[in-house]
């Protein structure tokens, strides 16, 4: 067992099915049962994790607690932690996230002094061509892919041929890749996106696609030398290999995001019951980032239907996966629900979702994955929306609104199922094209789940 800042934290691992190691949950079981925890703060990292960034996640997002605890702590309580990991991976034209990141994000809505136009958008470099890491990613993603057209592919987007017919045949890769992906458990979480996202769907127009991603890097903050102008501008062919080296980076993302649902559902959801029946005095409290935040929501579906589950709460940190996953009923399709409908009967306590406005990675590049073939991402009527993500703007359509708080002071959490916490005053620094996402180490956001669990007395 090893700690963090004076508390007990295990580390538990499971493969891309779901599988963890027998013998590590027997020596978690009899280390719970020697140190009498009574609640385990259960954390899952998300995507653009490999282990060294996931354990370096834990580390300082745990480290948060222990002051928290002092003196708020309630009697008989002694509180354990518990990360997850599970096969994600790093995109390698990205730097290492620090989770530290100083770097406001500018508000586009409001601008910085109440003006969006009275703000510059500050300029970064676009990504480098991929190269043989980034092929080594791709077919570790997507293991039953041709790796001749993976070889193919990042020549292509490596060289950035001057024609179309490159384009073309690119973007007809990245179909394929998709089609050979792992089925989603439950495609869509409730929106329709299905099992492959509009944007690699077969037959679609890549200079199409490719715009869009590339109209997105730049309004970002990503300069892509060969983008100047408004979206429908004309762009050149050279120019467009950044958007379609984005859609590539997206495809493996989507993959990703199923395999936090399997992960969920088929491997922490089934560890959470076994915990459950050895331990049925332990609370549990989910903590989980962008695609682990679909992985502990996923979790819930392996949980029975009456009686307590152990699990107290659930917190949803920049969650990647769509923010009508649990909605009573769409408001697009009436007659249907989410996909977790009602999971929220599994918890003791409340599900609550941080959002911010400032995290991109969720609020731009998830959603415009699935926008089908003729809609404007730029229309007034925000087609995005219906592919949003939770950590963007929180359950929809409705939920209990919570005002974010400092550490001490207190929420009034009771009776809440469903809570919905703006956390853009403090998640807003970053760089793009993720903009907010990864910055979650905030004294505050740690102190949601202490509050949701009812561990502490504010």
């Amino acid at each position: 067992m090893d700690d963090i800042e004076g508390l007990p934290f295990w580390q538990l691992r499971f493969d891309k099915d779901g599988n963890s190691d027998a013998g590590r949950e027997r020596f978690i079981s009899d280390e719970l049962r020697a140190s009498s925890i009574s609640d385990l703060l259960v954390f899952c990292h998300g995507w653009n994790n490999d282990f060294p960034i996931a354990k370096d996640l834990y580390q300082k997002f745990f480290s948060l607690v222990p002051p928290l605890l002092v003196g708020r702590i309630k009697p008989q309580r002694k509180v354990g932690l518990l990360g997850i990991f599970w096969p994600s991976m790093r995109w390698p034209d990205e730097p290492i996230p620090d989770f530290a990141a100083v770097s406001p994000v500018p508000d586009l809505g409001a601008g910085e002094g109440g003006s969006a136009s009275s703000f510059e958008l500050p300029l970064f470099p676009a990504p480098p061509p991929p190269g043989t890491e980034t092929k080594r990613v791709v077919l570790e993603a997507f293991p039953g892919s041709n790796p001749a057209d993976v070889d193919e592919l990042i020549h292509l987007m490596m060289t950035r041929p001057d024609n179309a017919a490159s384009l073309r045949r690119s973007h007809a890769i990245i179909a394929s890749l998709a089609a050979s992906s792992t089925p989603d458990l439950l495609p869509g979480d409730g929106e329709g996106a299905g099992q492959v996202p509009a944007m690699a769907e077969p037959g679609r127009d890549p200079a199409e696609v490719y715009t869009a991603f590339q109209q997105a890097l730049e309004d970002s903050g990503i300069e892509t030398s060969e983008a100047a102008g408004a979206a429908g501008l004309d762009r050149t062919i050279t120019g467009l290999w950044h958007g379609g080296q984005e859609v590539l980076r997206q495809v493996t993302y989507w993959q990703m995001k199923k395999r936090a649902g399997i992960i969920g559902a088929n491997g922490l959801g089934p560890f959470i019951r076994r915990l459950n029946a050895a331990f049925p005095d332990l609370g549990v409290n989910l903590i989980g980032h962008s695609f682990g935040a679909r992985a502990v929501s996923f979790s819930l579906r392996a949980l029975p239907v009456g009686g307590s589950t152990g699990v107290r709460s659930v917190t949803l940190l920049q969650g990647a996966f769509s923010h009508f996953a649990f909605a009573e009923a769409l408001p697009f399709d009436p007659g249907r629900s989410g996909l977790l409908k009602d999971m929220q009967s599994k918890v003791d306590g409340p599900i609550i979702a941080c959002h911010s406005r400032y995290d991109s990675a969720v609020g731009t590049f998830y959603p415009l994955a699935s926008l089908a073939a003729g809609q404007d991402a730029a229309d007034f009527t925000n087609p995005l929306f219906r592919w949003q993500a939770i950590g963007h703007d929180g359950h929809q359509p409705s939920a209990q609104l919570l005002s974010l708080r400092q550490g001490g002071q207190a929420y009034a959490i009771e009776g809440v199922t469903l809570g919905n916490i703006d956390a853009s005053s403090i998640v807003r620094h970053g760089s793009p094209p993720s903009g907010a996402h990864s910055d979650i180490f905030h004294e505050e956001l740690a102190w949601i789940p202490l509050c949701a669990g009812g561990l502490v007395t504010a």
